[in-house]
């Protein structure tokens, strides 16, 4: 009779912690929803997004031991297996990535050590986060967040220019639009040719996933911006950070990335570049120095589309933040007042 009523009580249990599960599943649908389901996913099948939505909480409650100065939780790709997610990331530098061999090498081992506080995502030089959607699109992202700002810094104007514009006509060197590219290379493309406003040439690659036909329509804007150039190591890039944004290809194929919300990451498992963000800026969290971070995921992922990477580690970085950012050279005179002024720290 013990036994069976301890059966019964399983069963119960296990009832009662799939309801559960389901109504977390019903939040997430609320705020995300299917078209943040991997490739291939059928948003019907119950089952399957359950075991899915099991396995995020799982590697959540990991990652949350393993770090306990950030905090993790359900978000937008919180129903990607770690192997889909990858595959996801691992598109955009995949044609490029023999071009990252001539960049500069990471000849300063010293550790970033600037105090106070900057970020730039606080001055009126950045457009909101956008989302790249389906598209493998975040080398474009970062670089055109990082023209608009340099050319905001140089003329005062702040312009929203057209992802899709780079996705779909540059063909620089090894630049493919939704299969891959460079900063580098698309950096230079539009300060020799300019670029669309995105009010003429709409983003509609995140939707599908492909490149679309290069429009040529729309009337380019040719911005304050001429080549590139690279900043290398923390010191550097805490010292380039003091006149614009920098953009930096990053290891994000892991947990910490897939799964942030908020604080500090302080590990960041992987040795394969795989996705292209902008630095934003400093600072210190609770006693952790950290690289602000900005995102092409959408202001619902991470802290509201930004993530802060630890500082001070030194060679490559946090996460390889360090190895290989590139900003675009200023054309022009940069505004007396638009930088950020540095804050320091309280006392």
């Amino acid at each position: 009779m013990q036994r069976i009523l301890l059966a019964t009580a399983a069963l119960t249990l296990v009832a009662a912690d799939r309801d559960a599960l389901v109504a977390e599943l019903n939040q997430w649908n609320k705020a995300f929803g299917p078209s943040y389901l991997p490739t291939g996913v059928d948003a019907a099948n119950t089952e399957d997004l359950l075991v899915r939505l099991q396995a995020a909480k799982d590697a959540i409650a990991a990652v949350s031991k393993e770090q306990p100065t950030a905090t993790f939780g359900i978000g937008p790709f919180s129903l990607y297996s770690a192997k889909e997610f990858q595959n996801y990331l691992r598109r955009s530098f995949a044609p490029g990535a023999a071009l990252l061999q001539d960049a500069p090498r990471v000849e300063d081992r010293g550790v970033g050590g600037a105090n106070g506080t900057l970020d730039w995502s606080a001055t009126s030089c950045m457009n909101p986060v956008k989302d790249q959607g389906k598209c493998s699109s975040a080398w474009v992202f970062s670089t055109t967040a990082s023209v608009e700002a340099a050319h905001c810094i140089v003329t005062g104007s702040l312009l929203n220019v057209s992802e899709q514009d780079v996705v779909s006509c540059d063909r620089d060197q090894l630049d493919e639009g939704c299969r891959g590219g460079l900063e580098f290379t698309a950096m230079d493309w539009i300060g020799k040719n300019g670029i669309c406003l995105a009010k003429d040439y709409p983003y509609t690659s995140g939707s599908d996933g492909t490149n679309g036909v290069c429009q040529t329509t729309c009337k380019k804007q040719m911005l304050a911006v001429e080549g590139h150039a690279w900043a290398t190591g923390e010191l550097k890039l805490e010292t380039a950070l003091l006149k614009q944004p920098i953009t930096a290809a990053v290891i994000a194929a892991n947990d910490a990335w897939q799964h942030y919300t908020s604080g500090v990451v302080t590990s960041c498992p992987g040795n394969t570049l795989d996705h292209s963000v902008l630095v934003v800026g400093y600072g210190a969290e609770n006693g952790v120095d950290y690289f602000k971070v900005r995102s092409s995921w959408g202001a619902a992922w991470g802290d509201k589309g930004y993530i802060k990477l630890q500082r001070g580690v030194g060679g490559k970085g946090m996460c390889n933040v360090a190895e290989f950012p590139i900003y675009p050279k200023l054309k022009g005179t940069p505004m007396p007042t638009t930088a950020p002024v540095p804050t320091k720290p309280a006392c």
